[in-house]
């Protein structure tokens, strides 16, 4: 009896501890093409010990009762403020109850690799998931960042209201700039346009709740708005000058973390600002849903359209600054994919820049993924000759965006003497081995047409299968392309005359 009574104690005492609790604090994510989230989650598992798995198990729990189940993939790791910054509204909480035996059979699964398999374990330990929940507060999207808990002025105002719900999105812009710092501390002054050593920092950009694919929404003196509010326009919130190291440590979390998605490096045009340059990097890198750490190179455009000459003249002081960069941008964490978008003259900055670097270290183009050439305005012979075999064909996948309706490459055609520019289709449509060559043309453009790649829904969701999927052409063709075979061209692409999306 009294062996009968031990047993007893030791099997409560056995019990007791295996229905204890522990709550794992979490950074998940869950992406897809259309949608990308991060958030914070507190997850609390009675009776059984899952350590070593709960980051993942935090991860698929979060999409199947915050996120309609919609992620393609999901991902956790232990909570790091840096990516998952705090939240100014209760977490997100679960709590869960597992038999040992249920633990160690979702254990098997995540050692054998097998996602059917866990979630399947998952449903016969939990059954099928409940209707997901929808909080009071807002998950912040893949990009946002809090404000601080001292309210410090370099990070701004909530991004929720009094109830919790969202107020405006905020992207964290990581930038590279050879531009003179000036004496003014609000971003949208901060930097002027005469050239300077390269410093290093990152802009917060806001993006109203309301934002639509392709648009960046601006103050309107026809709807009486004379500055810009984050709850309805794109704006420059906060800016932070950092050191070299700092500056790279911060790019390799974000790059390397939650499934390494990578660096977005963006090269501006002519006639850009470095507020607008800011902006048009927080906009595609929201559009594009982008995860991993977004850097924008900033050159000393003069931001004035009569001086496109001295916009030449800054563009190629600014070979070197890039080609420093890209350098330091490859051997952040090794295995971090890059991804590369220039626009207009930010072509000649960056293909000039990338040569220099592969001449110099040929090893470092391994880094590089894809390469996206939109609306460039480089000497098509200059780049045919020059340019295209150092890039094509070694490594990275180049895609060419190109327009017959770009009235600003007409122009710069004419300023040199008629000689084609890359970024024109039509007859002066460049098709050459290495190169996707995608015509733009049937894409609606705004003004001079020459920034239809980020102000078309259409372009973007393109890119995004080239930046988030790295699908080739041929695999677009569902969704976007149309196959165009010439005797003389050779195969390129263009936009389908009526396109649906995915995500627009």
């Amino acid at each position: 009896m009294f062996n009968n009574a031990r047993r007893f104690i030791l099997a409560a005492a056995l019990y007791a501890s295996c229905a204890q609790a522990t709550v794992f604090d979490l950074c998940v994510r869950g992406t897809s093409l259309e949608e990308t989230r991060t958030a914070r989650l507190q997850l609390e598992v009675a009776g059984a010990d899952v350590a070593a798995f709960a980051p993942h198990l935090g991860a698929v729990l979060a999409n199947r009762r915050f996120w309609d189940n919609k992620a393609e993939k999901t991902f956790g790791s232990p909570y790091d403020a840096d990516l998952c910054g705090e939240e100014i509204a209760p977490l997100l909480q679960l709590k869960i109850e597992l038999t040992p035996q249920q633990a160690k059979d979702l254990g098997a699964e995540v050692t054998r690799g097998s996602e059917s398999g866990f979630i399947a374990a998952l449903d016969h330990a939990l059954g099928p998931p409940p209707a997901p929940q929808h909080p009071a507060f807002a998950t912040r999207s893949f990009g946002d960042v809090p404000p601080s808990k001292d309210g410090s002025p370099d990070v701004g105002t909530p991004i929720v209201d009094a109830s919790g719900k969202l107020r405006y999105h905020v992207v964290r812009i990581y930038y590279a700039t050879n531009r003179n710092q000036t004496a003014s501390p609000t971003p949208d002054d901060h930097y002027g346009r005469d050239r300077a050593p390269l410093s290093y920092g990152y802009v917060n950009v806001a993006l109203p709740k309301s934002h639509e694919v392709g648009h960046l929404e601006a103050p309107s003196i026809w709807r009486l708005e004379f500055s810009a509010d984050p709850d309805k326009h794109v704006m420059l919130q906060s800016i932070k000058v950092m050191g070299e190291d700092a500056w790279r440590g911060e790019i390799a979390k974000r790059a390397t973390s939650l499934d390494n998605p990578g660096i977005l490096v963006f090269i501006h045009g002519y006639n850009t600002s470095f507020p607008d340059a800011a902006l048009r990097a927080g906009q595609l890198a929201y559009d594009l849903k982008f995860a991993g750490a977004t850097v924008l190179f900033s050159w000393p455009s003069r931001a004035v359209t009569l001086e496109y000459t001295a916009d030449e003249q800054e563009a190629e002081y600014s070979y070197t600054d890039m080609k420093t960069l890209l350098g330091s941008l490859s051997t952040v964490a090794p295995g971090t994919p890059i991804y590369v978008i220039a626009h207009s003259m930010g072509n000649r900055v960056f293909t000039n820049g990338f040569k220099m670097l592969l001449a110099e270290s040929p090893a470092k183009q391994s880094a590089f993924k894809q390469i996206v050439l939109a609306a460039p305005d480089i000497d098509a012979d200059v780049f045919r000759r020059d340019i295209a075999p150092t890039i094509l064909g070694k490594g990275p996948r180049v895609t060419l965006y190109a327009s017959s309706k770009d009235k600003a490459l007409m122009a710069s055609r004419d300023v040199h003497g008629g000689y084609r520019r890359l970024g024109e289709s039509g007859q002066n449509l460049v098709v050459m081995k290495g190169l996707d060559t995608v015509d733009a043309s049937m894409v609606d453009t705004e003004f001079l047409g020459h920034s239809y790649f980020g102000d078309s829904g259409t372009v973007i969701s393109d890119l995004k299968y080239v930046i988030r999927k790295s699908l080739p052409p041929e695999q677009r063709e569902q969704f976007s392309l149309d196959p165009v075979q010439t005797a003389v061209l050779g195969l390129y692409w263009r936009f389908k005359a009526t396109t649906a999306l995915p995500g627009h």
